[in-house]
């Protein structure tokens, strides 16, 4: 397995949108063009967004997303991880874990202290075996998620 990060215009992204499109956006009311849309914005000055790829045998496998301010709702919270996500034929293998480290040791990289996310599992799933803390209770887009963080500096 490799992780690399995606260039703007690389043309695994098309698989991503579709990928994001399916799981997500369609439920959110968009074309699969807007989600393309959303995946290619240009990065800010300090990289973000940056998304990391795994891949396997060549074939783009996952994705997981550093962003800005993924939840209006709590604009107290820059540094958000999302996007997380793992074709079919990979699940079950613990790629989505490997995503989320892969990620976190990136934003300490880029010296973020917390990094935020949003998760549908009440629980916290994946993310509290990780060692995410549960913060709040929140609706966002017409679901119930669980924001969640983790300190990545002192």
């Amino acid at each position: 397995m490799e992780f690399n990060v995606l260039a703007g215009d690389a043309p695994e992204r098309q698989q991503l949108a579709r990928w994001y499109h399916a799981q997500w956006g369609q439920g959110a009311g968009l074309t699969l063009e807007q989600e393309l849309q959303r995946l290619n914005r240009a990065q800010d000055a300090d990289g973000f967004p940056h998304l990391i790829a795994a891949f396997d045998g060549g074939q783009v496998v996952g994705a997981v997303q550093l962003k800005r301010r993924e939840m209006t709702a709590f604009p107290q919270y820059e540094h958000w991880l999302g996007s997380v996500f793992v074709a079919d034929s990979h699940r079950g293998r613990g790629l989505a874990g490997q995503l989320v480290e892969r990620a976190a040791a990136q934003a300490v990289r880029m010296d973020v202290a917390d990094l935020y996310l949003q998760t549908e599992a009440a629980d916290g799933g994946l993310y509290a075996r990780l060692g995410w803390t549960p913060l709040h209770q929140a609706d966002n887009q017409g679901h119930r998620v669980l924001v969640m963080v983790r300190r990545l500096s002192a």
